[in-house]
């Protein structure tokens, strides 16, 4: 049986993920790209691409382990080893597209979101970026919620609605404050993202828990 706190517990495991995960993810990018590598070119752009992909680790272990805590409690059945790692894979291919855009490509080109001008254009851009992301973590998740619950096909739409909002609330608090941020100001910008994306998309997705069921084993 479902436990009767469990959307509660789920808020506060979302919060918490996007705070901690958002934060150190943030931080380790920038520690990467201040790292001094020499002259650009060759092994220097790889192992700059590698640091800065594998921020991508901090945010999916750190997310994955505390909503799988969370489902847990929902769902007994779920596997959160797989939780785990599908939700790292997803977040990794993530910074690591990031990652291309940044080293790879020509100054001009490095924004994964299109270039906006007000909060307005920022909020929508990174909601439509928003939407693919929680689409592609929702089928990676959905594939191991579909050992622990029916219906589990629900989680994909809750995911790309879940994270089509929570996503503006990152990048508008990233753009919150100076242009040349220092370590604690970008840690800051992490956290207040990080929290109210969390909320937002734990609201949205928990809504899916009144449509799926345990898997009952035989």
């Amino acid at each position: 049986m479902q436990e009767e706190d469990g959307f509660t517990r789920w808020i506060e495991a979302c919060a918490a993920g996007e705070m901690l995960g958002i934060a150190s993810a943030a931080l380790w990018w920038v520690t990467i790209d201040r790292v001094d590598l020499g002259a650009a070119g060759g092994p220097a752009d790889w192992l700059l691409f590698i640091g800065k992909a594998a921020s991508g680790l901090a945010l999916g272990l750190v997310l994955g382990s505390l909503q799988s805590w969370a489902l847990k409690r929902q769902f007994p059945a779920l596997n959160t080893r797989l939780w785990v790692i599908a939700t790292t894979i997803v977040s990794v291919a993530l910074f690591a597209v990031a990652a291309w855009y940044s080293v790879f490509l020509p100054f001009d080109q490095q924004s994964l979101v299109p270039v906006a001008h007000t909060p307005f254009e920022t909020a929508i851009t990174s909601a439509g970026f928003g939407v693919a992301l929680g689409i592609l973590l929702g089928i990676a998740q959905a594939v191991v919620l579909h050992g622990a619950a029916r219906r589990a096909f629900w989680w994909i739409l809750a995911s790309a609605l879940g994270w089509g909002a929570a996503l503006p609330c990152i990048y508008l608090a990233a753009s919150v404050g100076s242009s040349a941020p220092g370590s604690l100001e970008i840690a800051a910008r992490g956290v207040v993202g990080g929290v109210a994306s969390g909320i937002v998309l734990a609201g949205i997705t928990g809504m899916s828990f009144a449509v799926m069921r345990l898997r009952v084993r035989a």
